[in-house]
């Protein structure tokens, strides 16, 4: 029988959980995702015209111009009444010629108008997002690492993609959309109210029917249009769980309970689709009835108007206000769709500003700048935790000599990848002090305490281009003869000649092109390259084979000696002869001292040690 995906073995759970909290996912924000309403409207807005401001000139040129164009457009009706009654009926054609031709001047103006206006927006809003976006990666790659822990990928990549293209939607067409539909229904009003007062009021009567109508189906179009975003991202997340952990499915024989899972989701989607169809069709025959009923009940009761109160009302008049109604019920329809994605796009602007205003790792970086490391060690009582109040490590110390190996091992999860994070400092100490050469590595640049160590993870990444390129990442200075003597110190160099472009062989994304294996190789060729003063592996051979693996340990031998080395390592007989090895277990050094010396303890070291070893 088949289990449900809540009864997935852990195995299984634990990689679908691990690709829904590094792709977003249905906890994350993902594609499609609705965006909230914004929470500091002026300030975002201050911030969005603050990169408008260096095309100040051209936004204000902009801006004038359409609000004439607008106006003239506007006045057309209005010159039509005009053409009717002083020209049109009297017969005086020499001057209906000459208005036609005014007509006819004001409908070209605006259209040439709204052609550069667009163009020049255009080019200023992709201006302002290139800017944008920028400064959003800059700060992206300055931020410490605790704020990917905090935000997620998922969150994070969405910010730089959704949200900086709903800005783009927001500059390039919806505030000038916005403005000038607000221009149109104050104009449109005005001269409505010239033309005729008593035809304008029976238009303004409508209003609040209009807009009851309006709000009641708009709320029920946006519900359904989130459901069925929100299902569209739910179902983009089946697939890609499915997709990428479709080895695992097939190994508990998930499928029909994915594709169980799939189908429910599907149907949600289907309903949640079809009644934001419906909805949303619904405005717009709506929008067309109100503009026909105004219309014909202006001109009835124009008509009315003409044949009772001669004087009071014009056919010019009439015909003046019946277009006006036209021009005034389509934008008091799209000014509430305006609004919202206008809300949409500073919601999304919010966003980016949060990301941009996150603390930089750099901002207090000290200047102190180490060359060169001889490599000492000393952790003094070194405590830590990613939360507050639950440590990872507790009160961990210990001093290395320059030169030597060390090896850190213990049981899974007990804080060894830890440590190596807190030497690189990624995340700043709860307590205690790191020192290299007995200095503080609290008050070392970042930067160039992480240049002088090499490392090598266990997790490796491979970034999209060739093998050279990946290779060459580890030093952008250096020859094409360096980067494939690195190749052969790690044991790359043989497989990557066989390849057919050899070096120029392309990478995918992900390195799904090459062997896991392969993927370590080429990462630590380019560590080797990096010729640093301390090498760190931290469980560097775990995916390579044995044959492999003595290779490697045969070539880092070398690049080992007088340089000191750190290796996490399950492998016990690959560290035997380290010059230290320290025991962590529950965040607490336990045991430490050479191979030999912890055998004979007979203690954690060798109950792990016989676990491996002995049958």
């Amino acid at each position: 029988m088949l289990k449900t995906k809540e009864q997935l073995k852990p195995e299984l759970q634990k990689q679908l959980d691990l690709d829904k909290a590094s792709k977003g996912g249905r906890w994350g924000r993902g594609p499609g995702m609705p965006v909230k309403k914004p929470k500091k409207i002026g300030p975002t807005v201050r911030r969005l015209l603050g990169y408008l401001g260096v095309y100040k000139i051209a936004l204000v040129f902009i801006i004038l111009t359409s609000i004439v164009a607008t106006l003239l457009n506007t006045t057309i009706p209005s010159l039509f009444s005009l053409a009717i009654d002083d020209f049109i009926i009297p017969g005086d054609y020499s001057g209906l010629y000459q208005i036609a031709l005014v007509i006819m001047g004001f409908a070209l103006f605006n259209g040439l108008v709204r052609f550069f206006s667009r163009y020049i927006l255009i080019r200023i809003s992709q201006g302002a997002i290139k800017k944008i976006r920028e400064d959003a990666f800059d700060k992206l790659l300055k931020v410490p690492v605790s704020y990917f822990d905090e935000k997620g990928a998922g969150d994070l990549a969405s910010r730089i993609t959704n949200d900086v293209e709903l800005i783009n939607n927001t500059l390039a067409q919806t505030l000038t959309q916005f403005i000038n539909t607000i221009i149109i229904i104050i104009g449109v009003s005005v001269l409505m109210v010239r033309l005729n007062w008593a035809l304008a009021l029976i238009v303004f009567g409508f209003l609040p029917l209009m807009f009851l109508v309006i709000i009641v189906i708009s709320k029920k179009t946006r519900k359904y249009f989130m459901a069925q975003q929100i299902h569209v991202a739910g179902l983009n997340q089946i697939i890609e769980e499915d997709v990428s952990g479709l080895e695992a499915v097939k190994l508990y024989n998930q499928e029909q309970a994915f594709q169980d899972e799939f189908n429910d989701e599907n149907i949600k989607l289907k309903k949640a689709s079809f009644a934001a169809q419906i909805y949303s069709g619904l405005l717009w025959p709506f929008i067309h009835f109100f503009n026909n009923l105004v219309y014909l009940v202006v001109v009835a009761v124009g008509a009315l108007l003409y044949i009772n109160y001669p004087g009071f009302i014009t056919i010019g008049g009439i015909s003046g206000v019946s277009q006006y109604a036209r021009q005034f019920v389509q934008p008091i329809s799209e000014i509430g769709q305006l609004f919202n994605a206008l809300m949409q796009g500073l919601a999304g602007a919010e966003r980016i500003f949060e990301l941009m205003d996150a603390e930089s790792e750099y901002k207090d970086d000290q200047t102190i700048v180490l060359d060169k490391f001889e490599g000492a060690l000393t952790f003094k009582d070194v405590s830590f935790g990613y939360k507050p109040n639950e440590l990872i490590l507790n009160n961990v110390s210990f001093t290395s000599k320059a030169g030597a190996l060390i090896a850190i091992v213990g049981p899974t999860g007990g804080g060894k990848t830890t440590l190596i994070k807190l030497l690189n400092h990624f995340y700043d100490l709860s307590d205690g002090a790191i020192l290299i050469d007995d200095v503080d590595i609290a008050k070392v640049q970042k930067d160039a305490l992480r240049k002088r160590i090499g490392i090598v993870l266990q997790d490796t990444h491979l970034f999209k281009g060739s093998i050279f390129e990946n290779i060459h990442y580890g030093d952008l200075t250096a020859s094409s003869e360096a980067v494939i003597e690195a190749a052969q110190k790690a044991g790359a160099h043989e497989f990557i000649t066989k390849l057919p472009d050899r070096y120029d062989t392309q990478i995918l994304e992900g390195g799904q092109n090459f062997s896991q294996g392969e993927r370590q190789l080429i990462s630590i060729a380019r560590t080797l390259l990096n010729n640093p003063d301390l090498l760190i592996l931290d469980e560097a051979t775990s995916n390579i084979d044995t044959r492999t693996e003595a290779k490697i340990q045969t070539s880092l031998k070398g690049l080992m000696e007088g340089r000191t080395s750190i290796v996490i390592a399950h492998r016990l007989q690959t560290i035997e002869k380290a010059d230290q090895i320290l025991v962590i277990d529950q965040g607490a050094l336990i045991e430490q001292g050479t191979h030999q010396s912890l055998l004979a303890k007979k203690g954690f070291y060798y109950d792990l040690y016989q676990s491996q070893f002995t049958i």
